[in-house]
């Protein structure tokens, strides 16, 4: 009797304790949600629909008067060194690829420094893995490409977080697992010492298509951005054109014909882009990240791009 007598109690604390992190947002059109705040932007909200769990990015132009107010007041209060301590990332920059778990459905693997503090701040770079290392081992995505980051050799110089989301099996990165990426990204932002103006995108074949993908609906979240035997449409150029971009691609790949690389950096060059750099290995297939992110001159060059607020 005790015990039951224990768990009501306690779903009851939870119930309280949930509600009171939640409101009632209005959009313009008068529709209502009850949804926990999140993080937010000077244009986004991101809220937790209560019923659910489940997350929503919405334009602030959309909702009520009242809820703008709301989201700018929680943009002024901004957030302490001490949040950010006590929160879920810093306790996890321990100088090794820590597993962790987004929303309780995207699995990643994190990798941070341990001298890293809370009052500073620091670049994140997003790999998006290939098509053979989707899964849910959380272990399969941490090629040796993306480790090259975490070698001291690159990190020493170039000190950043590093996210390596993995991809559920027969999902890719243009549908709800990119979903999950971007807001896992925007609570890093609120959450972790991010440098804001230094977020970079990479990611090779279905990763390199995430990598282009997300590009071009989030431009104004990234600094630069690699994608590596990738492709997407080149209806999307005028979006990413002033995004620094480096493409790289193996011309004779068979998995994802080279023309897909090259028609997008034609369409931002013909969007009036002068930020795209396209780099194309003569001979070479489709298995080329190991090449690009074992070189030195592509960490130098993700890293010196920013975002000029």
């Amino acid at each position: 009797m005790k015990s039951l007598i224990l768990s009501a109690f306690l779903f009851a604390l939870a119930v309280v304790t949930s509600l009171a992190n939640s409101r009632t947002w209005t959009s313009a059109d008068g529709k209502t949600l009850e949804a926990e705040f999140i993080s937010a932007t000077e244009t986004e909200v991101t809220i937790r629909r209560e019923s659910d769990g489940r997350r929503f990015t919405l334009a602030l132009d959309k909702l009520s008067e009242d809820d703008r107010a709301y989201v700018k007041a929680k943009l002024e209060e901004g957030s302490r060194p001490d949040e950010i301590e006590s929160g879920p990332y810093f306790s996890k920059f321990t100088g090794d690829w820590e597993k962790m778990v987004f929303d309780g459905a995207l699995p990643y693997r994190l990798y941070a420094s341990n001298r890293f503090k809370a009052t500073e701040s620091y670049p994140l770079v997003v790999y998006l893995h290939g098509s053979g290392q989707r899964g849910s081992d959380n272990e399969s995505q941490l090629g040796g490409d993306v480790r090259n980051f975490a070698k001291p050799a690159f990190y020493d110089k170039r000190e950043a977080i590093l996210v390596v989301p993995q991809c559920p099996t027969d999902q890719n990165w243009t549908g709800n697992p990119g979903d999950q990426v971007i807001a896992l990204i925007k609570d890093l932002i609120e959450r972790a010492p991010v440098e804001r103006n230094r977020i970079y995108l990479c990611g090779f074949s279905m990763g390199g298509y995430g990598t282009w993908g997300l590009l071009a609906r989030e431009p104004e979240l990234f600094a630069a951005g690699i994608p590596v035997a990738g492709g997407g449409s080149p209806n999307n150029g005028s979006k990413i054109k002033d995004i620094p971009i480096w493409a790289f691609h193996g011309e004779n790949d068979d998995s994802v014909k080279v023309d897909q690389s090259r028609n997008l950096v034609k369409a931002i060059k013909d969007a009036g882009g002068s930020k795209v750099k396209y780099t194309e290995f003569k001979g070479e297939g489709h298995l080329i990240s190991g090449k690009v992110f074992s070189d030195e001159e592509t960490h130098e060059w993700l890293f010196e791009q920013a975002k000029v607020e």
